[in-house]
């Protein structure tokens, strides 16, 4: 069975990122793309809109407390539909300070003409708290 639109498309824009070219992944994305990780951080509780507002504001705020490997994402499960997508991964890292970040994500995307044009990230908010305060 081939695989959706959407799934080609979060996995291109999923590869990019773990690649580490966080800019090049936002060529599967919208000019007007949301980023809203759940949660009630001070900070990163709330909607980013576009690339810049995402990068500057939001992941690299929480990339800083990563260690140079980064963050391995394993993919377990992508349902799609039309414009949809939700997929849950798990991503592990350490942090700077040698904290264990093993952090389970649902992601539920939404799509626009092929791109992705928002997505909404479920997380242990609790765990990246601690990572952020590292």
């Amino acid at each position: 069975m081939s695989k959706s639109t959407e799934e080609q498309v979060y996995t291109a824009f999923s590869d990019a990122i773990n690649s580490g070219d966080l800019a090049g992944a936002f060529q599967y994305a919208t000019d007007d793309i949301s980023f809203r990780p759940i949660g009630g951080h001070p900070e990163l509780g709330r909607e980013f809109k576009g690339m810049q507002d995402i990068l500057e504001n939001c992941w690299m705020k929480v990339f800083q407390h990563i260690d140079e490997n980064g963050v391995a994402v394993t993919v377990n499960d992508i349902v799609t539909a039309d414009g949809i997508a939700f997929v849950q991964f798990n991503g592990t890292a350490k942090g700077r300070s040698g904290m264990t970040y093993d952090n389970e994500y649902v992601h539920l995307l939404r799509y626009r003409d092929g791109k992705i044009c928002s997505i909404t990230e479920f997380l242990d908010t609790n765990l990246l708290n601690k990572l952020l305060e590292q």
